[in-house]
């Protein structure tokens, strides 16, 4: 049966179709973000750990993400292409593995085969407005608010795996202002 949607549901998914289809049809752009992660502890104790990243994209073949951890270690992760590059500046680790093709299919590649985080990763694909969709279970419109001195719409969703929420900015350049991803299933 065919799910009614509220008006606050309508809208909700609007401005998520709006962001996806915007950050889609970019040809190149790039962004930092800090992102932090909880890890439970054996007590029960949440510690939280965190990274800067500075992520840029320019399609159909081209990713270098920069990342440095809160305990300093910096990471780096290419895309040309043809492979796939990993360094690890503190660890003298360095790796490639091939992936001719399109930026897309690199990013399914590092995440679901090498098991390597990407946090975002989905956000950087064009597949994401139609892949995104399908995976909703529900989605609402929270409220209007400001986030870093500009308009914003606050949006909440879940999926199978994961409850969502997005700040979107208003008007013509719907950028996803902030991001809160909660693991569902994860322990603790």
């Amino acid at each position: 049966a065919a799910q009614v949607l509220t008006d606050s549901q309508r809208e909700a998914a609007g401005l998520l179709r709006a962001m996806t289809q915007h950050l889609a049809g970019l040809e190149s752009f790039s962004f930092a973000f800090r992102d932090g992660y909880d890890v439970v502890q054996p007590t029960g104790q949440k510690i939280e750990f965190g990274e800067a990243r500075r992520v840029t994209v320019a399609r159909p073949d081209r990713l270098r993400v920069e990342e440095v951890s809160s305990d300093g270690t910096h990471d780096l992760a290419l895309f040309d292409g043809h492979h796939i590059f990993i360094l690890n500046a503190e660890e003298g680790v360095f790796a490639q593995a091939p992936q001719p093709g399109i930026l897309d299919d690199a990013i399914a590649y590092f995440v679901r085969d090498l098991r390597l985080r990407m946090p975002l990763a989905l956000l950087l694909t064009t597949r994401l407005p139609e892949s995104l969709p399908g995976r909703l279970r529900s989605i609402d419109y929270v409220e209007r608010t400001e986030i870093l001195g500009r308009p914003a719409h606050h949006i909440a969703g879940r999926a199978e795996n994961v409850d969502f929420q997005f700040w979107i900015e208003d008007g013509e350049r719907p950028w996803p202002l902030r991001v809160v991803i909660t693991y569902v299933n994860s322990p603790g």
